[in-house]
């Protein structure tokens, strides 16, 4: 009697539509894994399924039926196709690998080391410091303009510093697959943010904790003209502060419709204390540099006065 097939420990999802170049990195991100457990759910997003089907033949010897290609007849929409992956394959943990992002080679064995180490405690999820890369599309090939640091001043996830904003991208957090029965799946009704509400929901149930070390490598193209390779929080600007809005005053009337005090509250208040963060920063940075600039004036000053105090004792 043959046993049953064992679930890999991690479901891998990317969306895709018509970034063949991109998608081949994404592919070889998840094939140079120092861990095998996994498998690779790709979601066709009604893009073109021939540059998809023919990348995953060529990376067929390599995946050993560790891919998964599912083609959307149609465009279902960015969280829409994360749900259709999602779905598409068992695990224990997943994670949402974006076509335009990618991995150092540990990400997968730090991450998944790190949830089985905090088994049965409230940590149901784990983020990783990101490096942001500034890159640009030429023909066929990525050509890596710049790399910082992205988020490295993360320590520690809570729930009132989620509320103000979002504090890491989909490419660093891999979680327990149990919270999507808890929290529910991504929502479809947001055509951006919706990681963003997808992890205030998570955190207001479980906690995720913080693996300091860069390994996740959030690409970002700021100077493209073409829609289908910009970022979305570069090439929909005006959408994501409509959507922003939309989500915070959703959540406020539900307090208010509850009378009660809850994460809507939390979300406009954290919203205000983010601005407040990044104004106060900007007058620190300013007086810093006005410190600099006036000790650049000062240093010659004190070289004639000490030269001056030399030339009168004589």
């Amino acid at each position: 009697m043959s046993q049953p097939a064992v679930a890999p420990a991690v479901a891998v999802v990317t969306r895709t539509k018509d970034r063949a170049v991109l998608l081949r990195r994404a592919m070889e991100s998840v094939l140079a894994q120092t861990s095998g457990d996994w498998v690779h759910v790709v979601v066709n997003d009604g893009g073109d399924p021939a540059p998809v089907d023919r990348l995953a033949a060529f990376f067929a010897d390599r995946y050993a039926g560790r891919l998964k290609v599912v083609h959307n007849p149609r465009s279902l929409g960015m969280e829409a196709a994360s749900n259709v992956g999602l779905r598409a394959a068992d695990s224990r943990y997943v994670v949402i690998h974006d076509d335009d992002d990618s991995w150092e080679p540990e990400f997968l064995q730090a991450t998944t080391a790190y949830l089985d180490a905090h088994d049965g405690t409230t940590i149901a999820g784990v983020v990783t410091h990101s490096v942001r890369i500034d890159e640009r599309i030429v023909g066929d090939t990525v050509e890596i303009e710049r790399r910082s640091p992205y988020n490295e001043w993360v320590r520690s996830i809570t729930l009132f510093r989620m509320a103000g904003g979002n504090m890491f991208p989909p490419i660093s957090f891999l979680f327990r697959r149990s919270m999507l029965d808890t929290v529910g799946y991504y929502r479809e009704d947001l055509p951006v943010l919706g990681d963003w509400d997808f992890n205030l929901r998570f955190l207001a149930r479980s906690d995720i904790g913080v693996l300091p070390r860069p390994l996740a490598l959030y690409h970002h193209r700021p100077s493209s003209t073409d829609p289908a390779y910009a970022n979305s929080i570069f090439g929909a600007q005006d959408k994501h502060a409509l959507y922003d809005a939309l989500i915070r005053n959703e959540l406020m009337r539900r307090d208010l419709d509850a009378g009660k005090v809850g994460l809507g509250t939390l979300v406009n208040v954290g919203q205000h204390l983010s601005l407040l963060e990044l104004k106060l920063n900007a007058l620190f940075d300013a007086a810093r540099f006005s410190f600099r600039v006036l000790e650049a004036v000062l240093a010659p000053l004190r070289w004639v006065a000490r030269t001056w105090r030399r030339l009168t004792r004589r």
